[in-house]
């Protein structure tokens, strides 16, 4: 009988049972059926006189579209809206003939950065992608042929 009794009652062997289950598997995650709703914020005038001024006070575009929460092209299209010049654009077409006509009479990418009011970079690369000879810092070529 004592044999019997031992083995016959199990009610507490299923709380321990529950208990390392809990412990060995994570937690059962909850399936979407619906997708989320895009949420479309507006600006307000005041708002987007602060964000002109945050991105003038040396913010970047990415920065104030977390604190605005918008997306940053939304950023860009105020900015330009509202006739800020932004930092890090791309050169137009003309500037780029120029830039071109520039280098090749001996001036610097860094030099024609600061005429165009950018960075040396974006000279660089639109002399590149303009199949311009490029020159290393002491006006050599750096054609290797």
């Amino acid at each position: 009988m004592e044999v019997l009794g031992r083995y016959s009652n199990h009610s507490d062997q299923g709380e321990r049972i529950e208990a390392l289950l809990e412990i060995a598997l994570p937690p059962l995650r909850t399936i979407k059926t619906r997708t989320t709703k895009q949420v479309h914020r507006r600006l307000r005038p005041p708002e987007i006189t602060e964000l002109v001024k945050a991105y003038q006070g040396g913010k970047t575009v990415y920065e104030l579209a977390q604190q605005f929460s918008v997306h940053r092209n939304n950023v860009s299209k105020l900015l330009k809206r509202e006739g800020v010049l932004l930092r890090w654009r791309s050169l137009s077409a003309s500037q780029i003939e120029l830039a071109v006509e520039l280098y090749k009479a001996g001036q610097s990418a860094a030099m024609i950065a600061h005429q165009f009011a950018c960075d040396p970079g974006t000279v660089r690369l639109a002399l590149i992608k303009s199949g311009v000879k490029m020159r290393d810092s002491h006006g050599r070529s750096t054609d290797l042929s």
